[in-house]
């Protein structure tokens, strides 16, 4: 599950023009707070998560592709709903 599922090539580009993207940012981000594999999210890119928070630019296209990683390690099938529900991927 996961990445397997998902071109991330083709998924860094339609997060580039999404117009909703700090929508998805709040959304993978709930995904984050609320796992019980917090264990993939490393000291450095919880700081990082914190840092963009703070300065209002979670939602940077860099940012936001960061947090679909670490939401589809953490929660593929969760993830991928939120990705479906903003237009990112198919559906099954």
């Amino acid at each position: 599950m996961g990445w397997t599922v998902v071109d991330p090539d083709d998924l860094r580009r339609r997060i580039g023009i999404l117009q909703s993207r700090g929508l998805l940012a709040e959304d993978l981000l709930d995904i984050l707070l609320t796992t019980y594999n917090y264990s993939v999210v490393s000291p450095e890119a919880a700081g990082e998560i914190v840092g963009r928070f703070l300065s209002g630019k979670l939602d940077s296209p860099d940012m936001v592709y960061m947090l679909v990683d670490l939401s589809l390690k953490a929660e593929p099938e969760k993830t991928l709903r939120v990705l479906r529900l903003h237009g990112l991927v198919p559906e099954p």
